[in-house]
Formats: structure tokens, sequence, C-alpha cells
């Protein structure tokens, strides 16, 4: 249990490394390039977890539309991020895309057999709103 938690804080810590180095980057390369290394990176660890570990499961075809819907998502989203940043500064996109936790949310509440949400998830909700408002402060207003 500790090895997985001592794991998750590498993570996060490394996470807040590359996003703090993702607009140094994005001035060098751009930021449609910084952003493919940042997700090339991403495919490069994700192999390397998923040759070993090999989970095997039967599945039916009808279960493939939630691995597809996962993967046409994911598409969607960072192909209009990496067009999305050439048009702003590099803090303002990744502002904006933390917006994705209330899109999460909406979906929980309107699509979930169990659409309530506990004390624990309103305060996560509040916490990140105020993370969204205080990265977002002083932002130079769209155009």
């Amino acid at each position: 249990m500790l090895k997985g938690y001592l794991l998750l804080v590498v993570s996060a810590l490394c996470l807040g490394v590359a996003n703090f180095i993702y607009p140094r980057a994005s001035r060098v390369l751009g930021g449609a390039n910084a952003t493919f290394f940042y997700y090339l990176c991403a495919v490069v660890v994700a192999l390397l977890y998923w040759l070993p570990a090999r989970e095997v499961r039967e599945t039916r075809l009808a279960d493939w539309q939630w691995p597809l819907g996962l993967a046409l998502a994911m598409f969607v989203s960072n192909l209009s991020y990496s067009y999305g940043v050439r048009y702003f500064d590099t803090a303002l996109p990744s502002v904006i895309r933390a917006l994705s936790f209330f899109a999460t949310t909406l979906l929980v509440l309107f699509c979930s057999r169990e659409p309530s949400l506990s004390g624990k998830d309103w305060l996560a909700l509040l916490l990140v709103a105020a993370g969204i408002i205080l990265f977002g402060y002083g932002r130079p207003p769209l155009k």
C-alpha cells in the first residue's frame, strides 16, 4: 500500500514538473508540437505498463462500445487541444481544459443511475472551481 502511495505522489510531482516545463517547450517547438511530445511520452509509458500487465478478459462485441468511445473522446480532446493552443498563450488553454471536471460531473449527474454526489464530491468540485479561478485570475480576456 505504501508503495502505491509513493508511486502516486511521484506521478503527481512529475506531472507538476511537466506542466511547469510545458510553456517553455511550447515556446521552443510551438504548442501543437509540445503537446505531441507530452502525449507521445504517455503512449510510451502506457505500452511499458500494458505489455507486462496483459490483462486478458473475455468480452462481447457490444462491450467494445466503451473502449472505442474512450479512444474517440481522447482523440477529439487531444486534437482540438493541439490546435487550440495556437491561438492563446500556453497557460490559458490548460485552465480552460480544467473545465473537463465539470463536464464529467454533469455526465455523472445526468447519466448515472445514482445521480447524487456525496459531501466529499461537492468539496472536490469546490476545490477544482477554486483552482480554476486562481489559475485563470489575471489572464487576458478571450479575443
